[in-house]
């Protein structure tokens, strides 16, 4: 977890990487051949040092490029070839909707039936329950308003022993629902993790045995497993982190969500049958009106006025630059993995790529794979309406309000905001910070389409707690103004550099108070409780930075209680200061450190009510 970290350095990343991808977006050169395509993609492998690549490009006549590239084990020097299994993580996700869909079709399930009534014995919790419970397909869609998987979760002693059951009974407290279910869309890993349990209940089967049964048997993935088999032991490739360490191999407390393992030889199967829309060998595993389904997502506010981007049943949709076809499918990562797979029903292909480690190569190798299948491809474009005045009037500032992690609402305002400008009939967004632009057109009075994915993307929204804002694909915003924004920036940073002068300033006044040089109280006493509030506040954010994502943090630990500690002294001495400058105001004392004293502990203050109203303060890992 870099939560707090990222509360630093947030604005200067937000800004380099929106220009390294606008850069890249625009430098990707489209291979015209397939040979081409290769070294593109073992150049990029070799480049990013990535150790490991498998790949496969799939059209409805099946594979016609699979491939292991570089090492699936650097210190053995095994190659990686289209048997090596490779972590799926997230792409696990999209088993738990064909599993309900093929429970739809029996007509045991309904996508509109109610967690509370499906299974009662899940623990949630939604204030919203009379007018808006959880419903089966908000599990799917992601639009329960639960958080992400909560650090106390990582407590959970997993392994492959260990029921679905057990692992949704422990720290049930991530399933709470932040808004109104059915209105926004947050992913997490639970909402799936219940609806495997829900396919368990109503087939009568452990869910991983009902997964193999109607999907990888039918499939030919005999390899892929929700389980670390003897064969994942044999073929499996090492997972490398960012420097280049092996990881272990790590149990996953929900399985349904990310455990999954498979080869590109077995993932092309899959790739398959989604092109062929529930189909494979002459077998029509699933109808295709569960796929279509499967890929419209239908439970936001935005969907119900007409957006068909975004994450449908466990499927999301993206494009490539303005060519208007879409992609659909699912990518997930680790420390030491990224996949993705993705198809295009438009062009009746699609590709799959696997990593052993998460350094961006498989991004650009999907930029290649996107932009290779589009070569020849014209662009396309839906019916353009003039703008209304309602979309005509949306420039501004936006911050966005269905953050993944709660905890991290604070950190995603800033690097997650964008700015919105209109001309010559088209709604422009970008990063607050500059880089990448979109050209969205107009369909309808309050219909945007993203010609990225040539899909209406775009409304505005009533949401029944914020009002009125707007939703890009899954994302709901609201304009905030500029002043606000941009001033809370500049408070940000002129904070920051004080940090760092009090810091330093304290080498030196600190040393003269203790061997008698210093002797004005006043001055002691002004000078000292902001100082004491700084190094709470460094304490905080040491701490978090060394051990985010530890389960030191998760559990009841010197860590956690370090970080519990100081998380709840800084703005104490924070109010202390405050108290102290007002009541020197009429006492002798050095004007600069006064003025010093005073604009430190005001800027400290702002910070500290930010912690507190976004529930850093009094952080405690073990039960968060």
């Amino acid at each position: 977890m870099t939560l707090l970290i990222k509360i630093l350095c947030a604005i200067s990343l937000s800004m380099l990487t929106c220009l390294t991808i606008a850069e890249v977006h625009t430098q990707a050169s489209k291979p015209q051949t397939l040979e081409h395509l290769k070294m593109a993609i073992e150049e990029i492998r070799r480049n990013t040092n990535t150790p490991a690549v498998g790949i496969a490009l799939v059209n409805k006549d099946g594979p016609y490029w699979i491939a292991g590239l570089g090492e699936a084990n650097i210190e053995k020097h095994i190659k990686a070839d289209e048997n090596t299994l490779f972590a799926l993580d997230s792409i696990s996700k999209m088993f738990a909707s064909l599993s309900v869909l093929k429970l739809v079709e029996e007509k045991k399930l309904h996508l509109n039936d109610r967690l509370q009534d499906l299974a009662p014995e899940i623990k949630h919790e939604n204030k919203w329950e009379k007018t808006n419970p959880v419903l089966l397909v908000h599990l799917l869609e992601h639009t329960t308003g639960w958080d992400e998987v909560h650090l106390a979760e990582i407590n959970f002693k997993a392994s492959d022993s260990s029921s679905l059951k057990s692992a949704l009974e422990f720290h049930p407290d991530s399933r709470t629902s932040r808004w109104a279910p059915g209105t926004r869309y947050a992913y997490n890993s639970t909402g799936p993790a219940v609806a495997a349990y829900i396919v368990e209940k109503f087939s009568g089967k452990k869910y991983e045995d009902y997964v193999k049964e109607n999907f990888l048997t039918p499939l030919a993935m005999n390899s892929t497993s929700f389980y670390k088999t003897s064969e994942y032991d044999k073929y499996g490739a090492v997972l490398y982190n960012a420097i280049g360490n092996s990881e272990q191999y790590k149990f996953s407390k929900y399985r349904p969500s990310g455990s999954l393992h498979s080869s590109t030889k077995e993932m092309a199967n899959l790739l398959q049958f989604f092109i062929k829309r529930g189909e494979f060998s002459g077998q029509q595993i699933l109808p295709s009106a569960s796929i279509d389904r499967m890929e419209k997502p239908t439970s936001t506010l935005g969907n119900v006025l007409g957006i068909t981007a975004g994450y449908g049943l466990n499927n999301f949709t993206k494009g490539y630059e303005d060519f208007g076809y879409a992609f659909h499918g699912h990518d997930g990562g680790s420390l030491g993995s990224f996949s993705e797979m993705m198809y295009s029903p438009d062009l009746g292909e699609g590709y799959v790529i696997l990593t052993n480690t998460n350094n961006g190569s498989a991004w650009q190798i999907s930029q290649l794979v996107m932009g290779y299948f589009l070569r020849n491809s014209p662009k396309k474009t839906l019916y353009e309406v003039s703008l209304s005045n309602k979309l005509s009037s949306l420039e501004g500032v936006y911050v966005p309000l269905n953050p993944q992690i709660e905890i991290k609402r604070f950190t995603n305002n800033i690097e997650s905001a964008i700015k919105i400008s209109v001309s010559a009939n088209r709604v422009h967004r970008s990063p607050v910070f500059g880089g990448w632009q979109s050209n969205d057109y107009a369909i309808s009075e309050n219909l945007l389409v993203n010609p990225w994915s040539g899909l209406p993307s775009i409304a505005v929204v009533n949401d029944p707690l914020a009002g009125e804002t707007l939703q890009v694909e899954g994302d709901l915003y609201k304009r905030i103004p500029g002043l606000i924004f941009y001033g809370g920036i500049v408070l940000f940073y002129v904070l920051v550099l004080l940090l760092i002068a009090n810091l330093i300033w304290a080498i030196i006044w600190v040393p003269r108070v203790i061997f008698g040089k210093l002797t004005n109280t006043t001055n002691i006493k002004v000078r000292t409780w902001p100082l004491l509030a700084s190094l709470a506040l460094l304490v905080f954010f040491v701490m978090v930075t060394a051990y985010g994502g530890h389960t030191l943090m998760g559990t009841l630990s010197w860590v956690s209680i370090t970080i519990f500690i100081s998380s709840v002294l800084f703005p104490i001495f924070t109010g202390i200061s405050l108290l102290s400058v007002y009541k020197c105001r009429h006492e002798p004392i050095q004007k600069l450190a006064y003025a010093n004293a005073i604009i430190l502990t005001l800027l400290l203050a702002v910070l500290a009510t930010y912690f507190t109203y976004y529930g850093i303060t009094g952080f405690m890992g073990w039960v968060a």
